[in-house]
């Protein structure tokens, strides 16, 4: 089973540039608990963007299947292979219930729900949350991330401690701790990709 899913992968390229080939490494990905479908479905989606990507070191993946006390951002750095993964928030209005799973998606202004599909890294600036992230949603899912505020930020609410995460209001927040690097690497036309599974709003 370990061959034959290093077999299937071993023609997937992380790397933008042709001349500096970064194949997927078997091994990392599956230390870093990425699913393998998500991370060919990430990879042929930034393909297909690479007209809009200038930043092209890093992909963001972030899997809402999961829930939100596991890490479920996956950082895959496109020049050496390596995954470095974190907790992620999403969207009160994709978990009314509190129970960890986002269940509902979209694109909604005032939903408070995460939206999902490939975005583009913009701009930074300091705001409430601090220092935090534009994103610029490339699909029907997710165009409205600008108009409605979504941004990478660090949160208090989101913490290894903690027994449950926090929601919130749309943006994909992360542990403080780790936001400034995060956004330093990632930020100026980077790619990320999330996905939610089918369930949809």
């Amino acid at each position: 089973m370990l061959a034959t899913l290093a077999g299937l992968f071993a023609g997937l390229m992380l790397s933008l540039n042709p001349q500096q080939p970064t194949p997927v490494n078997y091994d990392k990905v599956s230390a870093a608990g990425l699913d393998y479908a998500l991370l060919e479905e990430a990879i042929a989606a930034r393909d297909a963007y690479r007209g809009k990507i200038s930043n092209e070191r890093y992909v963001t993946i972030i899997d809402y299947r999961k829930n939100s006390s596991e890490d479920r951002l996956y950082l895959v750095d496109t020049k050496t292979g390596d995954i470095e993964t974190m907790l992620v928030a999403h969207g009160r209005g994709s978990d009314t219930n509190h129970d960890g799973f986002a269940e509902t998606f979209s694109d909604t202004p005032e939903s408070k729900m995460t939206s999902i599909g490939s975005f583009v890294t913009a701009e930074t600036y300091y705001g409430k949350h601090g220092l935090s992230l534009r994103l610029d949603g490339l699909e029907e899912t997710n165009s409205n991330a600008r108009a409605r505020a979504i941004v990478i930020h660090g949160a208090d609410y989101i913490n290894p401690a903690r027994t449950r995460q926090g929601r919130s209001w749309g943006c994909p927040s992360v542990e403080r701790a780790r936001s400034k690097p995060l956004i330093e690497a990632i930020k100026g036309g980077s790619f990320v990709y999330t996905t939610g599974g089918t369930i949809s709003a």
